[in-house]
């Protein structure tokens, strides 16, 4: 029998340590938040992929011994744009929520005035759709017969869905899709509008609810591609924004899609207590990242919610 003899090896770097190494060599300090604090919050709080991200919010060194290097990094910058970053995910989605719920009212009513309405404008709007949309519809009502909050539409309407309850067993994506067709379908250029800056609302939904970041990417694409819709740049010129702040914040992909849900908000949900809740929730937030914040005002990330706090002035949104 082959003894191996006995060598002394070191211990693996732990995943954590190896990502703290990787701030380090890339200049973050860990000055106001000590490597034990870090560790603890990327263990139990925050992954290290998604805090080392906002870190291209940060200028970095162009020359000298620490070229290439973040400057004025803290990880402590870091901690408190990943915990905002969450704040203002929960606060966007429950707005966004507001919006296809009050969508969906406002489709109800001006589709189908009648019961038999109802029954009829869903008839039409499934005769209309081709094969391949039928097909994707028809896969999408099935699956919402997987989920038992649906039980007592399927118990009352069958397969046989009117508008009201196709709306409220199918996914936002294609309420939206719904919205295009009765505009195209009406000649309503005010619903087509809405259905543009909705499919913005959507896409900002979807990464809320995904948990995805959202104050990055915080700077203007230059590749001449319109990210916002046609409607929100009259919408902020009505408001007084500039031409240079419009091109500005609706050519970033996070601003343009915060702007197309804040004036959606403004045009769709009517005053009451959900709309006073979700207001005072964004405006304390907003308030709060004014008041203690630890990045500096010219912070990518400090420039977009002053840009959103001026949104929610110029569209009647502060109560």
């Amino acid at each position: 029998m082959i003894r191996m003899e006995k060598t002394e090896t070191t211990q693996p770097e732990s995943y954590i340590d190896a990502q703290i190494r990787k701030l380090k060599n890339a200049g973050v300090t860990f000055e106001k938040c000590t490597e034990r604090e870090a560790r603890d919050y990327l263990a139990v709080k925050c992954s290290a992929c998604k805090v080392s991200a906002y870190a291209r919010l940060f200028d970095i060194h162009a020359e000298g011994e620490n070229e290439g290097k973040y400057m004025d990094l803290d990880f402590s910058q870091l901690k408190y744009l990943a915990d905002i970053d969450q704040r203002l995910r929960e606060i966007l989605l429950a707005m966004s929520l507001d919006i296809e719920h009050f969508c969906k009212t406002r489709l109800t009513i001006e589709c189908a005035v009648t019961e038999a309405d109802d029954r009829q404008v869903m008839a039409v709007y499934l005769n209309d759709q081709d094969d391949r949309q039928r097909k994707y519809i028809a896969h999408e009502i099935e699956r919402s017969k997987n989920d038992p909050t649906n039980d007592h539409i399927f118990e009352k309407y069958g397969d046989r869905l009117p508008l009201s309850a196709f709306m409220e067993v199918v996914p936002f994506g294609t309420i939206v899709g719904l919205i295009r067709y009765c505009g195209t379908r009406s000649d309503d250029k005010e619903l087509i509008a809405d259905y543009f800056v909705l499919r913005s609302v959507q896409a900002l939904r979807n990464a809320c609810a995904h948990n995805s970041c959202i104050l990055l990417d915080l700077f203007p694409h230059t590749d001449g591609k319109k990210i916002a819709p046609p409607e929100m740049n009259k919408a902020l010129s009505a408001i007084g924004m500039s031409k240079r702040i419009r091109h500005r914040w609706l050519q970033t992909v996070p601003t343009a899609r915060i702007a197309s849900l804040l004036y959606l908000y403004s045009e769709m949900v009517p005053e009451g207590n959900t709309r006073t809740r979700r207001l005072d929730a964004l405006n304390e937030f907003l308030v709060d990242v004014e008041k203690d914040s630890v990045l500096p005002m010219e912070n990518p990330a400090i420039a977009a919610l002053t840009f959103a706090k001026r949104l929610m002035t110029g569209f009647h949104l502060l109560n």
